[in-house]
């Protein structure tokens, strides 16, 4: 009896191992082909789901056009019965309005039943046979075989007339293609259209070169299944989807690659596997010495216990298998949903203990919203089904926390009863992840709005492509004004505080994005109500912001722009809305509307700039020089610096055209650098001529003045070229001395280093007795406008008359510019002007004529 033991439990091992080996193994395979068979019919309907869009989309396409043709054949079919004889002009002129709305359409016209043209177009002679009722789809709209003309792949369409005629059409082979374009899914996937003859229409992905071809070009069969094919045009096994044609004779195909299907299902399968050897290695280590138990009877019952303890050893391997998992695991009981057994990992997780799980039922960790559904997966699993495997469900803890898990599940047969294996994978984190970043994806996070591509999004996808909607960019000047001054916290308030009030307005008339910066975007999607949306908004942007106890009111820039008129797609047409914020008039009205000159208005204006910023990096600008003479003596006292833009042509750009430009773009900065090195370039070469003793003045702009350290560039480059400190002056505007605190700390540096500094254009500006009385400049030079009508206009001799003497009071010098006549030059210096500049007395020239003449003038 006792030689018989080892033997017994040696057998009795092997056949309980074997036989859980064998539940665990088809449960395991079960899970992997039940999760493999899931995965490819989920991918295949998907798939399905694409092409039977495609198939809709094309046909409301196909049913769009028929209904234009329809229109066009019934009027061609009274005009020929009514007035035959002009009939042909009319139809044509009918069909070339609708050419101009149908973008998609090649060509339109009016054939005989032969197909031979009769109003202006190319007939097409294959019309008979494409058009016979015997192949004819269940629509009024034939469709003809592909064809390409010029190098452009088009497809021909008609629609009868009822009198013998066709209303012929050729569509553009691009407008499928969008359509092909939208239905792709995953990385490989694909999407075909082909056509009653056999031929291909479309495809993604290298579609261009199997356009015409027969569709055998497209796949060869890789699996016994209908759905499985190997493509031919990249090699790739995919599962395959056809719409078959509802109205129109055309067929839309999606592909998806198998191995993207299936690339989680391996892993899976691996680690599957990975559990399935672990417990043969468990089970073998038992067995094995158990065996070697048998071999030596004497040392049966000494080995009994070693035996006995290699045999909890391997039970407890294989429990670890089970409890050592990092992910929550648990059996349970199909029929009465009681735990039967849980993990570490599951106490840990939910925290109840291991006790208190067995004493609860699966329904106990369920949230209330999914009571439900749980009672039908449960009735699903109990008929033999596999209930919702792809679902994330909502479990809840212990303490009354949730976790949003994925359950992957397979059932075990135990003896009398049928238990279900269960792993709960957490994806808490990925699904919190993911939604936070659909959030920042399509939100602005300081104002919480949409951003541009939600809108986009929204009105491409939401509205269609046919939808009537107006975009209103809307840009706030002064924002990062406020942030420069009080904060970016302050900014981002005023921001947020538009957006509040914006969001106001989108609620009653559409909706609203944010785009960086201080843009906002409303589109306004009833044409009825657009009045009272563009009230609506300029009441909400021309309201004050209140700030720190201060009301801040910005500079609205609107612009508008219309869907389809002003853009095929949402992008095109919020970019012609910015251009019209930013057009520039000399109107007062705040809002513009978009016209297509606008936009080659700025295409012009950016090749300009791009022309001047490579014209300043090469050095292709000039200088000239214009003396500015003593009024009493006539002698040359100083010159002033005036940039040119000479052309390859001999031709000039006017300053008043390029300055602005450079002001806009930011290329003053470089601009006045260069005009500044020159300027000192000069001096140098008038000191080698012995005329050192002339200044030369310059224009600094608003921007550079405000942008840069003027009394530093001037001080460095003063010093670089070993100049006197008189050598250069510089002309500024009244709008560079908007900020005062700047401006005197500018000028009390310049006047400690010896720099000059004249108040150009004194009075057309925002003049203010404050700018003479506070800061420290040396001359005012009277505006060409007050100078040009001194000797016969009394009102403008008393401006001119007033002016000098002011300067005269506060110890300035006087400088007239615009001196283009005898008579000026006298009134001027009877009323003790004291400088002169103009043509009267000198125009400007380059410095190469400039020195000549200077040495011939009577210098002291």
């Amino acid at each position: 009896m006792l030689r018989a033991t080892p033997h017994l439990s040696a057998r009795l091992i092997g056949i309980v191992g074997g036989l859980l080996a064998l539940i665990f193994g088809v449960g395991l395979v079960y899970v992997v082909v039940s999760d493999r068979t899931r995965r490819l019919d989920a991918a295949l309907a998907q798939s399905a789901a694409f092409a039977n869009g495609g198939q809709r989309l094309l046909n409301a396409q196909f049913l769009n056009l028929q209904r234009a043709m329809e229109g066009i054949a019934e009027d061609s079919r009274q005009l020929m019965a009514s007035v035959p004889g002009s009939a042909p002009s009319l139809i044509a002129q009918n069909m070339e309005g609708v050419s101009r709305r149908q973008g998609e359409l090649l060509d339109l016209l009016l054939v005989n039943a032969a197909g031979e043209a009769i109003t202006p177009g190319a007939g097409d002679p294959t019309l008979p046979t494409w058009t016979r009722e015997d192949v004819a789809a269940t629509a009024l709209l034939r469709l003809g075989p592909l064809q390409n003309v010029h190098g452009e792949w088009i497809l021909p369409i008609a629609v009868p007339t009822g009198d013998g005629r066709w209303v012929l059409a050729r569509l553009r082979q691009r407008q499928l293609q969008d359509v092909v374009d939208h239905l792709r899914w995953g990385r490989d996937g694909v999407a075909t259209i082909t056509d009653r003859f056999g031929t291909i229409l479309a495809r993604t992905g290298d579609g261009s070169n199997v356009i015409g071809r027969s569709t055998s070009a497209l796949f060869v069969p890789a699996a016994p299944d209908a759905e499985r094919r190997v493509s031919r045009i990249d090699g790739k096994e995919r599962l395959i989807a056809v719409s078959a044609p509802e109205t129109f004779a055309l067929w839309v195909g999606v592909g998806v690659p198998v191995a993207e299907v299936l690339g989680p299902w391996y892993r899976f399968v691996a680690f599957c596997l990975l559990i399935y050897i672990v417990y043969w290695a468990g089970f073998i280590y038992l067995y094995r010495h158990l065996a070697l138990a048998a071999h030596d009877q004497r040392e049966y019952v000494a080995h009994l216990t070693e035996a006995t303890v290699r045999l909890a050893e391997a039970e407890q391997r294989f429990r670890l298998t089970f409890d050592k998992n990092p992910l929550p695991f648990w059996v349970y009981d199909v029929s009465t949903l009681a735990f039967l057994e849980v993990n570490e990992a599951a106490v840990r997780n939910y925290g109840y203990t291991r006790e208190e799980f067995r004493s609860m039922r699966i329904t106990d960790i369920r949230s209330a919203h999914d009571a439900d559904s749980l009672k039908d997966v449960i009735a699903s699993l109990r008929l033999g089904h596999d209930g919702d495997p792809d679902r994330v469900w909502i479990h809840r803890r212990k303490d009354g926390s949730t976790l949003d898990v994925v359950v992957h599940a397979a059932d075990i047969d135990m003896p009398g009863y049928t238990a279900r294996l269960v792993l709960a994978q957490d994806v808490t984190e990925r699904i919190r992840s993911e939604r936070a970043l659909t959030y920042r994806a399509t939100h602005d996070t300081t104002t919480g709005l949409p951003n541009t591509d939600a809108l986009v999004d929204y009105l491409d996808r939401g509205l269609g492509p046919d939808a009537w909607y107006e975009v209103v960019y809307v840009h706030l000047r002064g924002v990062d004004r406020v942030s420069d001054t009080f904060g970016l916290d302050a900014g981002r308030s005023v921001l947020r505080s538009m957006a509040t009030r914006l969001g106001g307005v989108a609620a009653a008339h559409g909706m609203v994005a944010h785009r960086p910066g201080e843009r906002f975007l409303l589109a306004v999607t009833d044409p009825a109500r657009r009045d009272d949306a563009i009230a609506a908004i300029r009441a909400a942007v021309s309201e004050p912001v209140a700030l720190n106890d201060t009301l801040h009111t910005l500079e609205p820039q609107i612009g508008l722009a219309t869907h389809p008129d002003d853009g095929r797609d949402a992008r095109q047409v919020i970019a012609n809305a910015a251009l019209a914020a930013h057009v520039r008039t000399d109107d007062a009205d705040d809002v513009h509307r978009f016209v297509p000159a606008m936009a080659e208005r700025s295409v012009a204006r950016l090749i300009l700039a791009s022309r001047m910023r490579e014209a300043i990096d090469a050095g292709r600008l000039a200088m000239h020089f214009q003396p500015v003479v003593d009024a009493h003596g006539g002698q040359v006292r100083k010159v002033e610096a005036l940039v040119r833009w000479p052309q390859a042509d001999g031709s000039w750009i006017p300053p008043d055209v390029f300055i602005p430009l450079c002001e806009e773009t930011g290329l003053i900065v470089p601009l006045g650098e260069w005009v500044v090195a020159t300027a000192a370039c000069a001096h140098t070469s008038l000191a080698d001529a012995g005329l050192g003793h002339l200044s030369i003045a310059v224009n600094v702009s608003a921007l550079q003045f405000r942008r840069t350290d003027v009394a530093a560039l001037v001080r460095d480059t003063v010093r670089r070229h070993d100049l006197p400190s008189h050598a250069l002056e510089l002309e500024l505007t009244e709008s560079s001395l908007m900020d005062p605190v700047h401006a005197v700390g500018v000028l009390s540096q310049l006047r400690q280093q010896g720099t000059r500094v004249s108040l150009d254009d004194f009075g057309t500006g925002f003049s203010s007795m404050a700018y003479l009385r506070d800061l420290p400049i040396d001359t005012l030079k009277i505006d060409r406008s007050f100078v040009a009508d001194i000797d016969t206009d009394e009102r403008a001799a008393s401006i001119c008359h007033s002016m000098i003497q002011l300067a005269h009071t506060l110890g300035m010098s006087v400088v007239a510019e615009g001196v283009e006549r005898a008579a000026q030059e006298r009134w001027l210096r009877d009323s003790g002007c004291d400088y002169l500049q103009g043509f009267h007395v000198g125009a400007p020239v380059t410095l190469a004529e400039l020195v000549p003449n200077l040495r011939t003038a009577a210098l002291p």
